[in-house]
């Protein structure tokens, strides 16, 4: 089992590192640039890593590509995205008539509940999903778009519905969306698109059973407890973010908009930090406390197997849980009236630790990288770590310091990218199964004062 899993990190790293790879090379294509000439080697990476990890930092801006170079963008979007769900599950549910236990419970863990039952229709059911909500996402942005006078409506409508459902954050243009900030009906789609993203198949599949049930047949039927758990936390970040945002950049960032505008605003902010990386409002324009607002929601990221990234809504929610458990309880933590196992609180909180030590490690190394740029003034440790934040949440906004960080700095900003795209999920898998051989030896208890 020790060598399955082990093999299936494997599987998933060169997943991303060949089409890293490839991607760099394609993008020296100059037939892929308005000017005819391409970026430098580590750039076209960078767009690359940075479009397959959903993220959406970009070390050049996107007016420099012509339409094939978007689509071939918009394809790498799709496949670091929808690819990562669909991967594994198509490797590993076609090849054989049987699927093996620790196949199985990847599958389940990561997408539906009943793998062992018919682990093929999890392909069909992932790719419906998508293709509906991607297709109505882009006939309305479309339509939207053209209202608003844009000249490559169609095109663009769908790079940007891809874009947002994938969390991915790039934008056709050089201001990303902030012209659109006063456009409610583009904002307001863009945030359906980002947020339905972030739930999870899991949740929209059952979601969706959920309703068709009582539409069509009337019976009571129950959501699951991680369901729950995903739309309580989406909805309790979003709602405190978009409250804190409005309330900290009313005479601030937001001053020179209407009422109407603000609360836009301040909701796109909220739902595009859960790893999205779009933006109405410049990131450097914001005050201290949407910072720290922003590199909290960044962090959490969206829930586990969607097209986010960072810690996850329910990682976060059960360490929360757990840290504020009265130390007088006994037993099993008790949430929503259901006991959480041990080994799944064990597992949130390794997958946390774990996740706080790849952004610490990033940060110093990008301190070491960008020493000189510091020493300068050129941008300030704070702008680092947003950046650094951004990149491990794979969402992907940024307060301008992107283009200017050293080829080292870059390098460290794509194996942040990554490690936040694909290190969550191997610890995972590795948590999620434990230890695969039982310790033959137990040793004394010993004791440790805490606090």
């Amino acid at each position: 089992m020790k060598h399955r899993i082990h093999t299936a990190n494997t599987q998933l790293f060169a997943y991303f590192i060949f089409f890293a790879l490839l991607g760099s090379v394609l993008f020296q294509i100059p037939q892929l640039y308005v000017s005819g000439k391409p970026v430098p080697y580590v750039d076209g990476l960078f767009t690359t890593v940075s479009a397959l990890c959903v993220t959406g930092l970009s070390t050049v801006d996107m007016s420099v590509y012509n339409g094939a170079g978007l689509i071939l963008l918009l394809f790498f979007i799709e496949t670091g995205g929808l690819g990562l769900v669909t991967f594994f599950t198509v490797y590993l549910a076609v090849p054989s008539k049987k699927i093996s236990l620790v196949n199985r419970n990847f599958i389940r863990d990561f997408f539906v509940e009943d793998a062992e039952v018919n682990p093929r229709q999890i392909i069909v059911r992932i790719l419906l999903t998508t293709v509906v909500i991607q297709t109505a996402g882009a006939v309305l942005l479309a339509f939207l778009l053209h209202g608003a006078g844009e000249t490559h409506s169609i095109f663009y409508g769908i790079f940007l519905s891809v874009s947002a459902f994938c969390n991915a954050g790039f934008a056709p243009y050089s201001d990303n969306l902030h012209r659109f900030y006063a456009d409610y009906g583009i904002c307001t789609v863009v945030s359906l698109l980002i947020i339905a993203g972030g739930l999870g198949f899991t949740v929209i599949n059952d979601i969706a059973v959920y309703v068709y049930r009582r539409l069509h047949h009337g019976k009571r039927c129950m959501l699951s407890f991680h369901t729950h758990i995903v739309l309580f936390m989406t909805a309790l970040l979003i709602a405190s973010g978009a409250l804190l945002f409005f309330a900290a950049e009313y005479t601030h960032a937001f001053k020179n908009m209407t009422i109407p505008q603000k609360i836009c605003s301040a909701f796109f902010q909220a739902v595009t930090l859960r790893t999205a990386g779009f933006d109405t409002v410049a990131q450097n324009t914001f005050s201290a406390p949407s910072t720290i607002v922003s590199v909290l929601l960044m962090m959490t990221g969206g829930s586990p197997g969607s097209m986010a990234g960072g810690l996850k809504t329910t990682t976060v929610f059960l360490v929360c849980c757990y840290a504020f458990k009265d130390q007088e309880d006994k037993g099993d933590l008790s949430v929503f009236r259901r006991d959480i196992p041990t080994a799944v609180l064990e597992k949130a909180v390794g997958v946390f630790v774990k996740g706080f030590c790849i952004f610490i490690v990033s940060l110093l190394l990008l301190a070491f990288s960008e020493h000189a740029a510091l020493q300068s003034r050129i941008f300030t440790l704070s702008d680092l770590i947003y950046e650094s934040v951004s990149a491990f949440g794979t969402v992907g906004v940024s307060k301008g310091v992107t283009p200017l960080l050293s080829t080292y700095g870059k390098i460290v900003i794509i194996l942040t990218m990554f490690a936040g795209r694909t290190g969550i999920i191997a610890m995972t898998m590795n948590a999620a199964h434990g230890r695969v051989q039982k310790e033959l030896t137990d040793y004394p208890y010993g004791t440790v004062i805490v606090g």
